[in-house]
C-alpha cells in the first residue's frame, strides 16, 4: 500500500500509485503506525531471536548456509554473464 502524508488538509502520495488505480476510485485511508519500536519491544525481539537461534538444528544450519552459498554463486554468475565477462 502506498504511503502518503496529510499536508495542508490534502492527502499527498509519497510514492507512485499502483497502475490499476483510476481517477475517482474509492480508497480507504488510515493513520499509519510508523512502527517506531520502544526499547522494550527491541529487547523482546532480540530475546526471541536469541531463543530461535539457540534452538536451531546444526544440520539445518548447514543446509541453510549451503543454499545461501549456492544462491550467491548463481547471482555472481548471472551478473558476470550480463556484463559479458563469461560465456
Amino acid at each position: 500500500m502506498p504511503r502518503a502524508i496529510l499536508q495542508n488538509g490534502e492527502i499527498r502520495a509519497l510514492e507512485p500509485l499502483p497502475d490499476d488505480w483510476q481517477e475517482g476510485d474509492c480508497l480507504r485511508v488510515e493513520k499509519a503506525d510508523d512502527g517506531d519500536a520502544t526499547a522494550d519491544q527491541i529487547d523482546r525481539d532480540f530475546a526471541l531471536l536469541a531463543q530461535v537461534c539457540a534452538e536451531s538444528d546444526a544440520a539445518e544450519e548447514r543446509l541453510l548456509w549451503a543454499a545461501l552459498e549456492q544462491a550467491r554463486a548463481q547471482s555472481k554468475a548471472q551478473v558476470r554473464r550480463q556484463m559479458g565477462l563469461e560465456g
